[in-house]
């Protein structure tokens, strides 16, 4: 292998490498979850995302060691939109046990990708 095949593999794998790091998921912004009584946990959370779309209903998932999967899907609310960012704040309340310590949050965009993620503990008012 001559050196300007070696240069041009070694610029590949940077340039997929970093790619690949920009698609990492995002943290979500102040995220939150605050128990309001024995079945009920409010989740409350911000992202930047478009302008022309909303998070759907939350979706929960499996119960792990007193953690709480939580996912919230993103749903398109227009065929055409313009790419402006704007800050979006979720609060949705979910049914929970009160083994439920912990919580796990995915946003995932109407692709199914993963938008951001969080975790946080459950607090107790």
């Amino acid at each position: 292998m001559n050196i300007a095949t070696l240069g041009l593999a070694a610029t590949i794998a940077l340039a997929s490498t970093g790619f690949a790091a920009a698609q990492q998921a995002r943290q979500l912004d102040d995220l939150d979850a605050d128990r309001i009584n024995a079945n009920q946990i409010t989740i409350t959370f911000e992202y930047d995302g478009g302008a022309c779309e909303q998070v759907a209903p939350a979706e929960v998932g499996e119960l792990v060691d007193g953690t709480l999967a939580v996912n919230f899907p993103v749903i398109s609310t227009a065929e055409v939109c313009t790419q402006q960012i704007v800050e979006i704040e979720v609060e949705q309340t979910i049914p929970a046990e009160n083994i439920i310590s912990r919580i796990d949050v995915t946003l995932t965009g109407p692709d199914g990708v993963v938008i951001a993620t969080g975790s946080t503990d459950v607090d107790h008012h």
